[in-house]
């Protein structure tokens, strides 16, 4: 899955992909590194980088990419966006028309359904809410509408493209 992470104004991109489990493949700014992931607690990650170990807290709030992380006594705010999303979100603020397929940008699993179908939405509510590698992935509706069908069922694994939910918008 590829990001655009933000700190202090500075973007950069990164992918992070499973290599077998519980160990990640990150590319960060163009390095690339082995990561060995895991949650002892919520919101505390235990993290091996190249023989290294590192304690992180990370606070996600829930309708917001910026994410607090903790790390050797001090606290830093970086925005984590879906690369795809931060990209289209210009052209989507733009305009859309028609009824609009909302597909699964990675693969997870399902881990809330915030909306039910026949129910009317906002552009960039967020309907869905997605689990992959132990971070939450907002899926948020491009248009305002009416949910016009809801694939997606929580606990539901998902691969990317797969088909969630559609929002038809208003005639």
């Amino acid at each position: 899955m590829s990001y655009i992470v933000t700190y202090k104004g500075e973007d950069r991109k990164a992918t992070v992909e499973e290599s077998r489990p519980g160990f990640y493949k990150v590319v960060l700014g163009g390095a690339e590194h082995e990561v060995d992931f895991l949650e002892p607690q919520q919101n505390l990650y235990s993290l091996i980088i190249e023989g290294r170990s590192y304690s992180v807290d990370v606070d996600a709030r829930e309708g917001s990419d910026t994410i607090g992380v903790g790390f050797r006594g001090n606290r830093f705010e970086v925005e984590v966006a879906e690369e795809k999303r931060k990209k289209l979100g210009p052209a989507m603020a733009s305009g859309l028309a028609g009824r609009q397929e909302i597909k699964s940008p990675m693969a997870g699993n399902v881990k809330k359904v915030l909306v039910r179908e026949g129910e009317l939405v906002e552009a960039g509510q967020v309907l869905i809410i997605l689990e992959a590698m132990k971070m939450e992935n907002q899926v948020k509706a491009p248009v305002a509408g009416k949910i016009a069908s809801m694939t997606a069922s929580e606990g539901i694994p998902v691969a990317p493209g797969d088909l969630l939910c559609a929002v038809e918008p208003p005639a």
